[in-house]
């Protein structure tokens, strides 16, 4: 069982314990994992994830269930985290990236 870190700020903080991916035979294993419960009840969110996150068009995360690469999450998140996406030319060449919108 992981280490359970309380995340104040709210009214209640939130409880994250996070997990290691592991290797249980040469055709199972578990992914990295994530889970973070309610300050005040039993309701949880697991999200899964992969550990290596060098591109990632490719790398997926599951968020209860419903997987998608990080940029599809990162589209819906990011506007309800306070982020917004900012794309930048130069010499022909499109960059995305985002800011906080939030001070």
């Amino acid at each position: 069982m992981g280490k359970v870190e309380k995340i104040a700020g709210g009214m209640h903080p939130l409880r994250v314990t996070r997990r290691k991916g592991r290797i249980l035979s040469p055709t199972r294993s578990t992914s990295a994992r994530v889970r973070v419960k309610c300050g005040c009840c039993k309701e949880t969110v697991d999200i899964y994830h992969d550990e290596n996150l060098d591109d990632p068009q490719f790398n997926t995360l599951e968020i209860n269930g419903v997987v998608g690469t990080i940029a599809q999450w990162r589209e819906v998140l990011g506007p309800l985290l306070g982020f917004r996406e900012v794309r930048h030319s130069t010499n022909g060449v499109l960059k995305v990236t985002w800011e906080s919108r939030i001070d």
